[in-house]
């Protein structure tokens, strides 16, 4: 009796930790929205600000959702120096599933 009790609480433990297991079926990326111009101008000696973007995915239950929070900016922008810059932005969904990067081109020019 003792052993059939036994093998009853272990299968039962089984099921329960096995059923506990989340699977990640999120198999969609996110999507990174661009706010304003690309390109993008900015003047010679003045601070450039970007417009910024948005990411999106859809939840578990399909809707799009906002996800800016997870949005990660890299720019190389030096407005001291004419010239073509990039923005690359980044983003990752709560899953994992990686963004396609978007840039922005930004120049740097003389204003008249």
């Amino acid at each position: 009796m003792k052993s059939k009790l036994l093998v009853f609480v272990l299968l039962s433990l089984l099921v329960a930790i096995v059923s506990c297991k989340k699977e990640n079926n999120d198999k969609t990326k996110p999507w990174i929205e661009l706010k304003g111009f690309n390109p993008a101008y900015t003047e010679l000696n003045k601070p450039y600000e970007d417009a910024g973007a948005m990411v999106k995915d859809i939840n578990a239950v399909g809707d799009t959702v906002d996800i800016s929070g997870n949005l990660v900016v890299t720019d190389n922008i030096n407005t001291q120096v004419i010239g073509k810059y990039e923005v690359q932005y980044n983003a990752n969904d709560d899953t994992g599933n990686s963004a396609d990067e978007v840039t922005r081109t930004v120049y740097v020019q003389i204003f008249k």
